[in-house]
């Protein structure tokens, strides 16, 4: 990435983070990988904001609602039909809700949650490994186990089931199909 590009970057980032209720944010920081349909194997990594608990704050069972954006790597089956993309690069951000613990489980300070999530996607490529895709939007669905653990709930560890589609705006809409296993940390106060 050029200098230029890096200070406009950085500059975005800067503006974006200090409107007012991003400052309440926790921010967390996150590396996922696994396995797709027809051996693609993704990478990811994700930032998060999660804004806490926004339903159920005096309960030990609540709602939080975290924003996630995230850029990733697919790599696709080498031996597949020449000529055939078989690795592409891809963008998401969208909304996460999570039915959260609110108080850690003790002696290991775990909160554990389930997660869903919609996001948007843009794909490099419309095709990985012979997986029709037609568009380079695609929806990505999340639903997933995890826990936050630690002293301050620094840490995240989550297995998340992620799918793509573009929803049949156009065909073929073969879609793609992920399990990924996340390690994340939490900055928090």
């Amino acid at each position: 990435m050029s200098v230029k590009k890096q200070i406009i970057a950085l500059f975005i980032s800067s503006t974006f983070l200090s409107i007012p209720p991003l400052q309440a944010a926790n921010i967390g920081l996150a590396f996922s990988s696994g396995d797709g349909i027809l051996d693609i194997s993704p990478y990811r990594f994700a930032m998060s904001l999660d804004f806490g608990n926004i339903w159920r704050e005096n309960y030990d069972w609540g709602l939080n609602f975290i924003w996630e954006s995230s850029v990733g790597y697919w790599q696709g089956r080498r031996d597949y039909a020449v000529g055939t993309p078989n690795r592409l690069d891809v963008v998401t951000s969208g909304p996460l809700f999570r039915w959260q613990r609110q108080s850690p489980l003790y002696p290991f300070h775990m909160t554990p949650y389930v997660e869903l999530g919609v996001g948007a996607s843009w794909l490099s490529e419309t095709e990985i490994g012979g997986r029709q895709l037609s568009l380079h939007f695609q929806f990505e669905d999340k639903l997933g186990l995890g826990t936050r653990f630690g002293k301050k709930q620094q840490y995240d560890v989550a297995l998340r089931g992620i799918h793509y589609s573009n929803a049949s705006i156009k065909r073929p809409n073969s879609g793609v199909n992920l399990l990924m296993v996340s390690v994340g940390m939490w900055f928090v106060d």
